[in-house]
């Protein structure tokens, strides 16, 4: 199987025959690639789910969703494995011979002169050298059997989801940072940020700059884990009670998730700028975030 035929044809497969789901296509390009790094694309190949879940992001149960998919669609081929004895397998589906060989089909039956041609597959025996991400070496046994089942709570795709639902797909702007919080982050660090935001009636174009001030404090506060994350989060909120009530009672706020202007039925294209929204453009990340805290206290 030749290898860059292959990424081809999948990438024409996601734009014209199919939609993709990240996830699908996160699981479908490690295997492809594995595949390939080992020689064996045109073979089938073990590699246990945990290396799979720690190379793509994906829950466990999202692993199986989405590599049940994959089937349905045609392009791998699974076998189910056997507990602490055997690794599932897998086997790639060849994607470019078939197209080659239906679109020849095609246009020989519209052929006038009704010349017979056929399409010839070659086999490329030898398996190609493509640079693969460095992923890969995180886990370089993937072929053990797993112990335990493994789940990773908390998947990229959730976090663009939470993204989504509250100011729309992240643009190209949004997107590449959005990739490196989750390097440097765990994704439920990365969720969290963005429940912050929620809570805090963040509006779609101060989203991105709020979400890097809150990045920015924990990585200089050294903040690696959802617990800390929360505990700074409640030190926080309890810091500002005693500033705003030095003596008395502060009742505690009601935080909503969902920004009030979404729960208005607005949509992201009808929050309209005004003149604070141009003020913000020109602050640093972190006096934009003591404004909106500031702003949400006051309420």
């Amino acid at each position: 199987m030749d290898y860059f035929k292959q990424r081809r044809a999948y990438r024409n497969f996601k734009l014209y025959e199919t939609d993709i789901s990240i996830g699908q296509n996160d699981l479908y390009r490690e295997l492809l690639d594995y595949a390939n790094d080992e020689g064996k694309l045109d073979d089938e190949f073990p590699v246990k789910n945990s290396a799979l879940v720690s190379l793509t992001g994906l829950s466990l149960s999202g692993l199986k969703t989405a590599r049940n998919a994959l089937q349905q669609l045609g392009l791998i081929k699974y076998e189910k494995g056997r507990k602490n004895s055997k690794a599932p397998v897998y086997k790639i589906i060849q994607l470019y011979g078939s197209m080659a060989t239906n679109k020849a089909t095609r246009e020989t039956k519209s052929s006038s002169d009704r010349v017979t041609t056929v399409a010839q597959t070659v086999a490329i025996p030898v398996a190609q050298t493509v640079a693969h991400k460095e992923l890969t070496s995180t886990d370089p046994d993937l072929t053990d059997t797993d112990s335990y089942d493994d789940d990773a709570g908390v998947t990229r795709e959730q976090v663009i989801n939470d993204w989504t639902n509250l100011w729309g797909f992240p643009n190209g702007v949004a997107r590449p940072e959005i990739d490196e919080w989750l390097v440097a982050f765990k994704p439920e660090l990365v969720a969290y940020a963005i429940q912050i935001a929620g809570e805090h009636d963040v509006q779609p174009r101060g989203a991105l700059k709020y979400l890097r001030a809150v990045i920015k404090g924990w990585q200089q506060r050294k903040i690696t884990t959802l617990a800390q994350a929360q505990q700074a989060t409640a030190d926080h909120d309890k810091r500002l009670a005693n500033a705003n009530n030095p003596g008395g009672y502060s009742k505690p706020r009601r935080k909503e998730v969902t920004p009030k202007w979404m729960q208005n039925g607005a949509s992201q294209a009808d929050s309209k700028p005004n003149s604070s929204d141009n003020q913000q453009d020109d602050m640093s990340d972190e006096d934009f975030l003591a404004l909106v805290n500031g702003q949400e206290e006051a309420k």
